[in-house]
């Protein structure tokens, strides 16, 4: 089996990054032949790329430079590469490779064609909606298009993809080489430390770092006299940095909250004992499997995928989306009761285990080209 890769590089390295990096791992041990077709925006100017430099290290990669939203010359070299590989089946991800994809294989009718949909933001911009809109126009011509949430498969098809076109492959991941069972629980047998919550991810504003704050407040004016010291670790980088900032200091939580900046998982959950994921929408935010496999429970709003993968009293907590009370109510109920907080952590990651397998993910994707490939 031979599969070509057709991804934009926006010099970026998060989760949807990250996830298609483990999948291409994993198809590699299982025996499939991958090349890599990059769209280098060259809008962006020269500078180092995290993602080239992860594919470079580990499979063929083309670049193909783009200077707009749509070029010719790329349709024309997916072309090219896709008679000269031979290739199965093309697979893109993003919505400037989806568009590519679909127009180089003329709606499947030269060759096989799947996508991964990591999500959309739903903001009320309207050239992102304009984008979104062509991107599921395109993604109707693919042959197979796979969705990490029922979120997003009910969205497909209310947009008119058919559900022998969807496949729904929950994400991979290997828990125990994230982290052992034995260091995942060495700070929950540290009582004196600082109890610790934490959000991770780009400070974006679809990630509500606002509500997080907000929670923050309303539990700083209630619990003035508890017993146990906690606080909050904001980890992290982008545009809403700046404001945050102004935030924590306009809201006097200056010694309460920490904004860390960009931070390495390991360091990142070796110091939380909870995360909070309050983001307006995700997918599957590979965040809380992290947290699953490090035993800490999550607390997260009712967006997106993010129910899917936390069962509400069990292994973490659902709040309403924007909810700021109900969020600092949560976040209060496992500060005064951690021994709560540590069995549902060790149930998120039997969860995990039970769950979220990664050989069963590669055979899913598998499966998947097969059945594109003799379309």
């Amino acid at each position: 089996m031979k599969v070509s890769f057709l991804l934009q590089d926006t010099r970026t390295l998060y989760g949807a990054e990250q996830a298609t990096l483990q999948l291409l791992a994993g198809l590699a041990a299982a025996g499939v032949s991958i090349s890599v077709l990059l769209l280098q925006e060259t809008r962006l100017g020269p500078g180092i790329s995290p993602l080239a430099e992860a594919l470079g290290r580990r499979h063929p990669v083309t670049d193909i430079p783009v200077a707009g939203r749509f070029s010719r010359s790329a349709v024309r070299q997916i072309r090219d590469h896709m008679e000269r590989d031979q290739a199965d089946v093309l697979h893109s991800t993003g919505y400037k490779a989806d568009w590519h994809a679909a127009l180089a294989a003329q709606g499947g009718a030269r060759f096989s064609i799947v996508s991964t949909v990591h999500g959309w933001l739903f903001r009320w911009n309207l050239k992102e909606r304009f984008f979104q809109t062509l991107n599921l126009r395109a993604l109707k011509s693919f042959n197979r298009v796979i969705v990490l949430s029922e979120f997003y498969e009910r969205y497909l098809r209310r947009h008119g993809l058919t559900p022998l076109q969807i496949a729904r492959i929950r994400p991979g991941v290997r828990a125990d080489e994230i982290v052992s069972r034995e260091d995942a629980g060495r700070l929950w047998a540290r009582p004196s430390a600082v109890f610790t919550f934490g959000m991770l991810g780009r400070l974006s504003e679809e990630k509500n770092h606002d509500l997080l704050l907000r929670a923050v407040a309303r539990m700083e004016n209630r619990l003035q006299a508890s017993p146990r010291s906690w606080r909050i670790l904001i980890a992290g980088d982008g545009p809403q940095r700046a404001r945050l900032q102004a935030q924590i200091r306009r809201r006097g939580l200056g010694t309460r909250v920490w904004l860390a900046g960009r931070m390495e998982p390991d360091d990142f959950f070796s110091q939380v004992h909870v995360l909070v994921q309050c983001s307006r929408v995700e997918n599957q935010p590979r965040s809380v499997l992290e947290a699953m496999a490090w035993t800490r429970p999550a607390i997260v709003t009712r967006a997106g995928g993010m129910p899917e993968q936390v069962c509400d009293g069990q292994t973490g907590l659902l709040v309403p989306n924007g909810n700021a009370r109900v969020l600092a109510a949560a976040m209060q109920h496992y500060l005064v009761a951690p021994e709560q907080a540590a069995r549902a952590g060790a149930r998120a990651r039997e969860r995990l285990e039970a769950s979220y397998g990664y050989p069963e993910m590669i055979a899913r994707h598998l499966g998947v080209y097969e059945t594109a490939a003799r379309h």
